[in-house]
Formats: C-alpha cells, structure tokens, sequence
C-alpha cells in the first residue's frame, strides 16, 4: 500500500524582481510533502504599462498581474501543479498567458482555458505510482469578464446566489443589521459535479479547490458548505478554500478535509503587502484512499521582505494562527493538538 503526503498551500501572488525567493524561508516545510498543489492567485501581464489601473479588470482598480518570469516561483520550489480560477482571470491576453508561462515551465494546472471545456478540464498528477486530479473553479467572479465562455478564455465557475433577509426587528428598529443567505446556482452545481463524476474513475484521489467566500472575512458561508459537502458526495477526497485571504475553520467531513480558507502564503500585490498575513502550509497523508493523517504548521510573511515565514505552534505568531483555526473550526466539532512543529487534526 503506498502511502503519500500532499501538501498544499492558499492564495500565492509572487510578483518581485526574483520569483525565486518568495518560497525559500518555508522551503524545509514545503518539501516535507512528496506532492505540492496551490492557488495561483494572478495572471500575467508582458509589460509594467499592461497594469496602468488595469483597464482590463474596471472592477479591480488597482490590480497587478505578476510579470510572466514570476511562475519561476512555483517550479523552483518543486510544485507539481496549482489552481487558477479566481475574480482575477479577467482579462483574455493575461488569461492565455498564465496558460503559456506554466505549461512552457512543466507545471500542471486547472480552472483556466482557452474555452470553457479546457477551463473545467482537471490537471492529472502522477505520483510514486497514486494518480492525483485536480479541479479548480471560482465562485468569485465579475460575470461580463472572469467566466470562460465557448468562444472565449477564461476561468471555471461554480456560480452562487444571495438574499438579504431583513432583521425581525427592523420595524421596531431600524438599522438592525439583515442577514444574507447564499446558495449555489443549480445548473452550474450540476456541470461541477459532473466534471467530479467523470474524473473519479481516472484518478486515486480528487482534490478540489474553489474560490469562494467573502475577502477578508473569516465567517463562512452557507454555499461554501453546500459545494464543499456536495463535492464531497460526488467523490472528492479533499476541497481547498482560498479568497478571503484570511484562515477560516477546517471540517473533516466523512474522514476527508475542507479547508474553507487556507489564509495567504506568499502575496506580492502593493495592496495586500502590509496586511493579512496569515495562512498554512496543510499535509494531507493518504494511503488505501483515504486519510490517515490531516494536519498543519502556521504561516505568517515577515515584515523584511515580504516572505512566507512557517512559525512554530508555540511561537506568538504561530499560536495566533493556531488558535484561530481552533476557534473557527468549533463549528464542526474538529478538533486540534500540537505535535511537534505540527498542528493535527483529528480524523
């Protein structure tokens, strides 16, 4: 029975002037995994003035695709492939590009496409023997420009939908604060569970990863639940959540992990440089198909030079992370201990 350990790591954005140094300080860690998947959080932009306030994504002002010699990053740490599909696959040259830069560097990926059947397609890894398929898809999305289309570039979509339910006390007092309830839109629920259906007999193990939830917030939302659980029942092994740049809570469902947010990792964007900082670098140990081991070591990028740092559970910046996840994670009964430098999960 061969056993492997996956690991995986949230929304990267690695745009400096060498790529290369972004993973180096968490490098140990990253290599404790025999197989590495992330979410590469940017496109690609040829030349400094294709990122003038971004005419390209009018609903991101202020945005930046990395430079096409920043997907280095990823293959000098040794990832075998990452996710793509985010609100910031907008624009189709940038979105072709990022195409090109990782398949010229060897690195396999899911969520982008020249159309949408290549965007839904899932990167198939082959590892010590075990076959890994990986699906990306966003939730996150501006509709006129992010979805890939049948004629158009784009990113993978599982489209959700929202209500505000007003307070039942708004007419005694107004400005009590309305509830939101999301759900998935049952069409695009039903293409991502097919692409699940048909990748299952193809691979061991599925791994799925979306971006979803509300940026900054580290509350989760009804529909990130549903596609996750939904996932799970059509046979996936493992969702990963990225997007609200922030950790959110880990639910091990029927033995198998949700990381609604896995935080950031290493993020470059001028924006995003001097906050939110946190994240993990999570290890997935899977043998006979399934997990026999879930667990995690903090992240937290250093003031200096803006790199991805691991930080020891009982360090003051490890144990913020740790114990946020704790906290969050209640909700599903998980439960966490320290062992070592790492945090486990039970399963």
């Amino acid at each position: 029975m061969t056993t492997i350990r996956l690991g995986l790591i949230g929304e990267t954005n690695v745009n400096r002037a060498n790529p290369e140094t972004a993973f180096v300080k968490a490098q140990a860690y990253l290599d404790r995994a025999d197989l590495l998947f992330g979410h590469m959080e940017t496109t690609y932009a040829l030349k400094p003035s294709d990122n003038n306030d971004m005419p390209d994504l009018p609903y991101k002002r202020g945005w930046e695709h990395s430079k096409p010699d920043c997907v280095r990053a990823w293959k000098a740490a040794g990832f075998d492939a990452v996710s793509a599909a985010s609100n910031v696959s907008g624009s189709v040259e940038s979105t072709l590009l990022a195409i090109q830069e990782l398949d010229n560097c060897g690195i396999a990926h899911a969520g982008l496409g020249k159309n949408i059947e290549e965007a839904r397609k899932p990167a198939i890894v082959e590892k010590k023997g075990v076959r890994f398929g990986f699906l990306s898809y966003t939730s996150v999305f501006y509709p006129q420009f992010v979805p890939a289309l049948a004629k158009r570039p784009g990113a993978a979509t599982v489209k959700a939908e929202m209500s505000i339910i007003p307070s039942w006390r708004t007419e005694e007092m107004p400005g009590a604060l309305p509830s939101v309830k999301t759900w998935l839109d049952e069409k695009e629920k039903a293409l991502m569970l097919e692409d699940i259906a048909k990748l299952r007999p193809q691979v061991d193990y599925v791994v799925l990863s979306c971006h979803w939830g509300v940026s900054s917030d580290e509350n989760i939302q009804d529909y990130q639940i549903e596609l996750a659980h939904a996932a799970m029942d059509a046979g996936a092994d493992i969702v990963m959540g990225h997007h609200p740049h922030r950790p959110q809570g880990i639910e091990i469902y029927n033995g198998k992990p949700i990381f609604y947010s896995m935080g950031n990792f290493a993020f470059d964007w001028h924006f995003m440089r001097n906050g939110m900082k946190d994240g993990i670098v999570a290890y997935v140990t899977l043998e006979g198909g399934a997990a026999s081991k879930i667990s995690f070591v903090p992240v937290r990028r250093d003031d200096e030079s803006n790199d991805a740092v691991v930080h020891q559970p009982d360090s003051e910046a490890g144990a913020f992370v740790t114990e946020t996840i704790r906290r969050l994670s209640q909700r599903f009964g998980t439960k966490l201990a320290v062992s070592g430098d790492e945090v486990v999960l039970s399963i």
